[in-house]
């Protein structure tokens, strides 16, 4: 057991409370030095769930103006990261905080909380690690904060919620007072706020099934159960450039051909010294000096990067386009749809958790506000604009085909193969119909004009 589950079980105890457990994963996504595909795939997915999207307050009170104010920074600094951090670790917690007068969010990773209570996707208890400061001698100070909602009996004798807001600080994992850190000594230890029904926090859940226990209220980063398909990805890539590295020229040099210094030593030209392979007497018809370029499998070695890629998205649930190069020779529209379906529906589900997250934050902020008249009460109502231009690529597509006939660049049974979910074969012969059927009319009409003039 770790100094951080140690802590997290204190705190759990200390108020009888049970961590809820979370599947045992490999964070990828944090690992800075190796090549994370978790951390690519979250990132254009968060990319993509944001693109183009908006979410605005309505409202004229200052309580509202107010509201677009933190939300414009938010959007700005820190919703994409925290869409990112959600995706990549399964789960993440918007935390917002102030000193009185600003406020700021922090994004708190799935492996820094622990869920104690919960209902449906209301949380009703919760750990976090909120603050770490490191020493140079080794020394680490952290800080925990739990929250917890509970039922009180108000003066009048009714039963209300009161959300319970504890502070911890630990020094090398023994806690201390807060006081004894000097940028934590103004946070209170405990914190009571009434008629308050969740804590203090958004949270944003990736959108990947936790297969292990499909009732657990923890999520599982987008790349769950991948972790070896994903090694074998990376594998693909790193044998692609031990190829290369392996594939430069050789040339093979008679040592008399070679200079050398005042010690005997063979003079090499500068970082080339690898290139050479010293032989004795190469002569013969060829000469001194021979050169020897191996042969590289690049388009195979290639393929094996793509295949691997591939399968990383198919069992993402994902659409070609991600990891590998997206598709642009779709015949018809149905095939372009059901090709961008996939991740479109990823998007669409975990869309559904950031508007739950960020309505949950808000309203965070506005019993802050309340707390520390920040500005006056008011209404206010959020309102989330999503984009579906992922999606109308399609439209794009018809768009392109349309402007490339009128400059004969394709035929009008291409066009119509791709509106009208047809084969081109079939597409051709009806443009066919169609064009003499056309023309059987004009014939009519004039025959009809020629008629009447007579």
């Amino acid at each position: 057991m770790g100094p951080f589950r140690r802590i997290l079980l204190k705190i759990a105890e200390r108020f009888g409370l049970t961590l809820q457990e979370k599947q045992p994963a490999v964070d990828d996504y944090s690992n800075t030095v190796d090549i994370s595909l978790t951390a690519v795939i979250a990132g254009k997915l968060a990319t993509l769930s944001m693109q183009d999207s908006d979410i605005t307050i309505e409202g004229d009170s200052a309580r509202a103006r107010f509201m677009q104010e933190f939300l414009d920074y938010y959007l700005g600094d820190r919703v994409d990261v925290a869409a990112e951090v959600a995706l990549g670790t399964g789960d993440c917690i918007v935390k917002p905080y102030t000193d009185g007068i600003r406020l700021g969010v922090d994004i708190i990773k799935n492996g820094d909380f622990a869920v104690c209570e919960s209902v449906g996707n209301d949380i009703l208890s919760c750990i976090m690690k909120v603050g770490e400061i490191r020493e140079d001698i080794g020394t680490v100070y952290e800080r925990f904060e739990a929250q917890m909602v509970r039922a009180a009996q108000s003066e009048t004798g009714q039963t209300v919620d009161v959300l319970i807001i504890h502070n911890f600080a630990f020094k090398n994992g023994r806690e201390i007072p807060l006081t004894d850190v000097p940028a934590w000594a103004g946070i209170q230890k405990e914190t009571m706020i009434p008629n308050v029904h969740k804590p203090l926090f958004g949270r944003y859940k990736s959108p990947a099934v936790n297969r292990a226990d499909v009732n657990s209220v923890n999520g599982v980063k987008i790349t769950n159960g991948l972790d070896g398909v994903m090694s074998q990805a990376v594998e693909a890539y790193n044998r692609f450039n031990r190829e290369y590295a392996s594939g430069e020229k050789l040339v093979f040099v008679d040592k008399t051909m070679m200079d050398r210094d005042e010690r005997g030593n063979v003079r090499y030209p500068d970082g080339k010294k690898n290139m050479f392979l010293l032989v004795k007497g190469v002569g013969g018809k060829e000469g001194l000096i021979q050169e020897h370029t191996p042969e590289i499998r690049s388009a195979d070695l290639e393929k094996g990067i793509e295949v691997n890629n591939r399968m990383v998205e198919l069992l993402c649930g994902l659409s070609q386009g991600i990891l590998t190069p997206p598709t642009t020779s779709y015949a018809t529209a149905t095939e372009m749809r059901a090709a961008l379906n996939n991740t479109f529906s990823v998007i669409t589900k975990f869309r559904r958790q950031l508007v739950k997250g960020t309505n949950d934050l808000l309203e965070a902020v506005d019993i802050i506000a309340n707390r520390n008249n920040m500005a006056p009460i008011g209404p206010w109502n959020a309102q989330y604009d999503w984009s579906t231009a992922y999606i109308e690529q399609i439209n794009e597509r018809f768009n392109q085909l349309v402007v490339a006939h009128g400059i004969g660049a394709v035929d009008t049974a291409e066009v119509r193969a791709f509106e009208m979910d047809e084969d081109y074969e079939t597409a051709k012969e009806r443009v066919r119909q169609i064009e003499a059927e056309t023309s059987e009319d004009v014939t009519e009409e004039t025959d009809g004009d020629s008629t009447a003039a007579r």
